[in-house]
């Protein structure tokens, strides 16, 4: 389930971020979390399996015609294509006009989704 980040969950989303490699600096893992909250063009959502544990995050850059993905972290044990389409997926939903882009660490796993998604 796609929840939208909240400063109270703040704590779980450096966790999160923290297991992308080049998130590992505290300092570097602070300025990249203000970052996406300072602006109306970027949010994070977390995703929270059946179990109601949170297992991911994503942080998004929203454009007029486009969902840019930028982040997209799983805990090591949940790093599955279920779930990470399941993420996927529910972006897909909420932006529906919205054509799903990724960068180049993410796009990979987005064109696998979109196949998926596409036949």
């Amino acid at each position: 389930m796609l929840i939208q980040y909240r400063n109270d969950y703040e704590k779980i989303a450096m966790g999160l971020l923290s297991f992308i490699p080049e998130l590992k600096d505290l300092n570097h893992l602070k300025m990249e979390m203000k970052w996406f909250t300072q602006s109306d063009q970027r949010s994070m959502y977390l995703w929270r399996n059946e179990a109601e544990h949170f297992i991911g995050i994503v942080c998004l850059e929203v454009g007029v015609n486009f969902v840019l993905v930028r982040r997209l972290s799983f805990t090591p044990t949940e790093r599955t294509g279920r779930n990470i389409f399941g993420l996927l997926t529910s972006i897909h939903h909420l932006y529906p006009d919205k054509k799903l882009l990724g960068t180049m660490a993410t796009q990979p796993v987005i064109t696998n989704w979109g196949k998926t998604l596409h036949g």
